[in-house]
């Protein structure tokens, strides 16, 4: 170790050496704390926007701007938390004491995120919007970055790493699925007035505390069931400090490493588009595909099989590559995918709705699109672990929180500015009308400019979606290979 950072070291130690693998049932555990996380992007991701500038009438950059401030607030709160909790020393260690202090208050903000007063309009229904996603992003923040920064604690051993991150990918897809048709299927069913579930106001009335109780309940499983692995997990041996500027100084140090720098700006850049993209969704679904919420339930069914066939290859996908070759070629799949089946509607090659294999095309489309995915987020988790041997190894300091805390800062920092841009495109670039199922002659208007929706689809598809080339093209400098790792390790426990 250099010795200008020989002061910065601290030393680590377990109440109990764990001998052979981690158990699946704490594989299980762990991964069952991706359900809150999927519920808030179901909610919030997929129909907030929808239901605010749709059915409540407001205006579609408002709404978005309003989302991106609290995501981008959120996103500062990142690093502070993942500092903060790679710092704390308690009988519950260093993450469980946050974990079980977010979880019953995310549920009930998101709750009143959609039982907003029946009077509130303009100005006022913007500002409840944004004062409870505020809170809702924050509280799920200090749930979310310690939890994930249990993956690097887990376990030492290379391999294992992707097959612990393996599991919560395998979980987290499975949830939105299931649930997704569920909601879809049963609580957005459409009706006579209605056909298009997503669209009735009827709805939405007690879908924030389903969205809230859910959340509260998969975190409260995960905490407790983990519990058990606290005299398994690192803790610093003496009381570190917590002040600010510590952590601050904590914040800077994990941007010292190229490889992690390189990992943050890619997934910066491919959040930033992502947050574009998934505000145009569930516009592109209802407006474009003309998919009722039975349909875009059973579409999400489709899509169980991606996540249990990224657990089942997961290993063996890391056994043949590298994990940035791995994750290029998820970036260049997605987005090739994300330009094709769009095309081909526009080109009249994909079969209409009425048709038989209209739906299982469509979903098999999502099941390619899911598995890329899955794939993707397993392999970011796994390199966040090795990330993390690599700054204690140069550095002598574990950051697991502020690693995992930068991951989630870059998404949400850069998602903020693309659901801003999102915004401003549906409403002056597309032209997508606010209200659009006001009531004409007694029926809900849902009928959209075909230019509009040409607009929105072409934007969508092609012009955002093939900034992904930047990304699938940085991620390949990442150099920390699987024998470096290794050879860390080993130097690490000789230490």
């Amino acid at each position: 170790m250099n010795a200008e950072h020989r002061g910065t070291a601290m030393g680590y130690s377990r109440q109990l050496e764990r001998v052979g693998p981690v158990s699946v049932q704490t594989k299980l555990f762990y991964a069952a704390g991706e359900g809150p996380g999927a519920y808030m992007n179901l909610a919030i991701g997929g129909l907030l926007l929808l239901y605010y500038n749709q059915i409540l009438g407001a205006n579609a950059a408002h709404v978005s701007t309003a989302l991106g401030l609290a995501l981008l607030l959120d996103a500062v709160s990142d690093p502070l938390v993942g500092a903060f909790s790679d710092r704390l020393k308690f009988k519950l260690g260093r993450r469980h004491p946050l974990m079980y202090a977010a979880s019953v208050p995310m549920g009930v903000f998101i709750s009143l995120l959609f039982s907003q007063p029946s009077e509130l309009e303009g100005a006022m229904l913007i500002a409840w919007l944004l004062v409870f996603l505020v809170l809702t992003r924050l509280t799920f923040t200090v749930f979310s970055v310690p939890w994930s920064a249990l993956i690097a604690e887990f376990s030492e051993d290379y391999e294992e790493r992707t097959v612990i991150a393996s599991y919560r990918i395998l979980v987290g897809p499975l949830l939105t699925a299931i649930s997704g048709f569920l909601i879809y299927t049963f609580w957005f069913a459409g009706s006579e007035q209605f056909p298009q579930g997503q669209l009735n106001p009827l709805n939405y009335e007690s879908f924030g505390p389903l969205i809230g109780g859910l959340m509260t309940a998969w975190a409260l499983v995960s905490t407790h069931f983990t519990k058990r692995e606290i005299p398994y997990l690192l803790v610093p041996e003496q009381k570190p400090s917590t002040s600010l500027s510590e952590i601050l100084t904590l914040i800077y140090s994990a941007l010292r490493s190229r490889n992690y720098r390189i990992v943050l700006i890619s997934i910066l850049i491919f959040f930033g588009i992502l947050g574009t993209l998934g505000q145009f969704d569930m516009y592109v679904n209802t407006y474009f595909w003309k998919l009722t919420g039975e349909q875009i339930g059973i579409i999400g069914l489709f899509t169980i099989i991606a996540p249990v066939l990224a657990f089942v290859l997961a290993s063996s996908i890391q056994a043949r590559f590298q994990k940035q070759h791995i994750l290029s070629f998820v970036l260049l799949g997605q987005m090739i995918l994300s330009m094709a089946v769009v095309l081909f509607r526009l080109g009249d090659i994909f079969p209409p709705n009425e048709s038989a294999f209209f739906l299982p095309l469509l979903g098999g489309f999502s099941i390619a699109g899911t598995f890329l995915s899955a794939v993707g987020a397993m392999i970011v988790f796994s390199m966040t672990a090795d990330l993390a041997d690599e700054q204690e190894y140069v550095y002598g300091t574990r950051q697991e929180g502020v690693l995992a805390s930068g991951v989630a800062f870059s998404t949400k920092a850069v998602s903020s500015l693309g659901v801003v841009i999102a915004g401003f495109l549906l409403q002056y670039f597309v032209g997508f009308p606010a209200g659009s199922i006001a009531e004409v002659g007694g029926q809900p208007s849902v009928d959209i400019d075909p230019d509009v929706l040409f607009r929105l689809v072409i934007t969508d598809a092609v012009i955002v979606n093939s900034l992904i080339l930047i990304p699938a093209f940085l991620i390949r400098k990442y150099s920390l290979s699987s024998d470096q790792v290794r050879d860390m390790q080993n130097e690490l426990r000789g230490r």
